[in-house]
């Protein structure tokens, strides 16, 4: 650490440090620095520029100021005798939203979730819709350590909210100072093999502090793994184990109303049960708003091609129906995957300074099956 700040090119950074234990069998998170140059650090698809951030970006609030804000008073601590509404904000995708958050104590409810997929959703998604609600309150944001609410702070500022002030340092410098005493709850998310830290000491999460559901039986459940995706969009679900041995695909909650219909692996299901997900799914299609909805009438568009032309193959002989066709992976395709084909979770070793994985996308055919030979 002394020899990276000693260097130059590293000074004024904000270095964030946690520990993990040898016997978590997680592999070094970071055995090697990478910098990579690039137009956007989080994308925003061009809607925020760098020099946006320091004329439009949210006030910065230490943890201690941010708790203080949250519980009412002013950001010393004081009595706060003009007291504007709050409204907290979580900046971060759904799933790592769903494992935990901050709650507001002086009215018990939990942040609002904008319900992301994708970071680049967030003017579209919440600011438009929901600037002008907030515009007189006093809006607190998060995330993990701090970079989006650079951006998201600038996104809700151009709709005219004024008072938006962002965690400086994100959730990770919240628990260092505060740990399982403030207001966070659950889980921190990670982007790396550790996968979520224990508020009570920033270390891998071994606790029963679960905010977490399944996104089945609404069970608590918090354990993200790479082998549980939606099947559609390919996004983290909380799955308990008992509906693991229930289900051979999963939906996310915004494809929830899919779940019947939309599947990866048609193998299974015989040419009566096609026709009906079929039907579904041009039904669902046509109750869709063409010019708001285009991303997944054109997704439904793709599906219903695909079991059109598994329906004629299974006329013409060319293919059979397998009723015990195993449960597959939904990103490598592969059979028994742990879910270290996914993400952060890819396999990787050092070599000699290069992160190198192991991991690909294949190329697959119409049945969502892969072509073992192609990499992309």
């Amino acid at each position: 650490e002394e020899s990276v700040e000693s260097c130059r090119l590293y000074t004024n950074i904000d270095w964030k440090t946690s520990h993990v234990d040898d016997d978590d069998g997680i592999l070094e998170p970071f055995p090697d620095m990478k910098i990579s140059i690039v137009k956007e650090i989080v994308s925003t698809g061009g809607t925020v520029k760098v020099t946006d951030i320091p004329h439009n970006g949210g006030k910065h609030l230490t943890p201690r100021q941010f708790h203080n804000v949250l519980m009412g008073k002013t950001e010393s601590g004081e009595q706060d005798t003009k007291p504007k509404e709050v409204v907290v904000i979580d900046v971060r995708n759904t799933f790592e939203y769903d494992i935990g958050h901050f709650v507001n104590p002086v009215n018990g409810q939990p942040a609002t979730n904008p319900n992301m997929t994708a970071f680049s959703s967030f003017d579209s998604t919440f600011c438009e819709r929901h600037a002008d609600q907030i515009r007189d309150k006093k809006v607190l944001m998060y995330c993990t350590g701090g970079i989006r609410c650079e951006k998201a702070s600038c996104m809700l500022k151009k709709r005219g909210v004024k008072d938006v002030a962002q965690l400086q340092g994100g959730i990770h410098r919240y628990l260092d100072e505060f740990g399982d005493s403030g207001f966070f709850r659950g889980k921190n998310f990670v982007f790396d093999q550790r996968v979520a830290l224990d508020p009570s000491s920033s270390v891998v999460s071994k606790t029963t502090n679960i905010v977490g559901q399944c996104i089945e039986c609404s069970a608590p459940f918090d354990e993200i793994s790479g082998s549980r995706v939606c099947t559609v969009c390919r996004d983290l679900v909380l799955v308990c184990p008992i509906c693991q041995e229930k289900f051979l695909e999963y939906h996310c909650r915004r494809h929830s109303e899919w779940k019947h219909c939309y599947f990866t692996f048609l193998n299974r299901f015989r040419e009566n049960e096609l026709e009906v997900q079929k039907q579904n799914l041009i039904d669902i299609r046509e109750a869709l708003n063409p010019p708001t909805n285009k991303n997944m009438r054109r997704t439904l568009m793709r599906q219903i091609t695909k079991v059109s032309n598994r329906i004629l193959k299974l006329q013409l002989g060319e293919e059979t129906v397998n009723p015990n066709d195993p449960r597959r992976c939904r990103t490598c395709m592969e059979q028994d995957c742990n879910g270290l084909c996914w993400g952060f979770w890819k396999q990787s070793y050092s070599n000699h300074g290069c992160s190198v994985t192991n991991g690909g996308k294949r190329k697959l055919n119409e049945n969502g099956e892969s072509d073992k030979g192609a990499m992309k």
